[in-house]
């Protein structure tokens, strides 16, 4: 990422669609299991929070390679992250 501020709106950015997405899918369905909505939406939403207060405090503020690392390594978490919730939506 270019920047800690592009990185922070990417990440509200993609959690807000995975909201969305579920509640389209919620609207679109007859049959839903409204707890495990719920329980999807919490999990988003912890996950943006995780993440942007992770965004917000680079190790190594002194070092440019280990900040570099830092954010490298947290995009890679927060892919992860996203892919077993978008396993998690499949569900529903």
């Amino acid at each position: 990422m270019a920047s800690r501020r592009k990185l922070k709106k990417t990440i509200q950015f993609v959690s807000s669609e995975l909201i969305s997405d579920i509640y389209i899918r919620c609207l679109m369905s007859k049959d839903v299991d409204l707890e495990l909505v719920e329980k999807i939406s919490v999990d988003i939403m912890k996950t943006n929070v995780e993440f942007i207060l992770r965004a917000n405090r680079p190790d190594g503020k002194d070092n440019p390679k280990l900040v570099k690392a830092y954010y490298r390594n947290l995009f890679a978490d927060w892919q992860k992250a996203m892919d077993i919730i978008t396993a998690e939506m499949d569900k529903i």
